[in-house]
């Protein structure tokens, strides 16, 4: 019978790394800013997402931010947190919030992984995977709220169901 423990310890890996081979993969463009960060350029069907991952080495921590391609600037505050406020609620994982300079929407998630040794290839897939659907699901609402700012947004709920087939 084998050891269970063992057998997982040796799928671990570094997040980083396990990040960077996804990205390769993809053949997407990644860019790595240091040790502990990337930055990739990720191709959606709605615009391009800014995919940012960085590990925290003292909080055992990979923080995991997607930004989509919008800009905010035209866009009432009130209006924009609306929606990211009724989003929030039907995200699987991560939550929508705004950018430092409250000019663009991340979608942020942060996966915990103290006391595990690493981080195994599904867990980074199913990550990336979730928050880039997620982002893809929510970008319709969000062009709504600026290429036609008059009309009432959609309900979130109906923007995050998932769908199936293509038209």
């Amino acid at each position: 019978m084998k050891d269970r423990s063992s057998a997982n310890f040796s799928e671990l890996g570094d997040p980083i790394e396990l990040v960077a081979r996804f990205v390769v993969q993809q053949d997407w463009y990644i860019k790595q800013t240091d040790a502990y960060g990337l930055v990739v350029d990720v191709p959606g069907q709605w615009g391009q997402y800014q995919l940012r991952v960085d590990w925290q080495e003292d909080l055992q921590v990979l923080c995991v931010h997607a930004t989509l391609d919008l800009l905010f600037d035209d866009v009432p505050a009130v209006r924009l947190e609306t929606l990211l406020s009724e989003l929030n609620g039907h995200l699987f994982l991560g939550h929508f919030r705004l950018s430092s300079d409250k000019r663009q929407v991340q979608l942020y998630y942060v996966l915990p992984l103290r006391g595990a040794g690493g981080a195994t290839p599904e867990q980074i897939e199913d990550v990336v995977d979730i928050l880039l659907g997620q982002c893809e699901q929510a970008a319709p609402g969000f062009a709504q709220l600026i290429f036609a700012p008059d009309r009432q947004a959609s309900s979130a709920g109906l923007i995050m169901v998932p769908v199936a087939g293509q038209a």
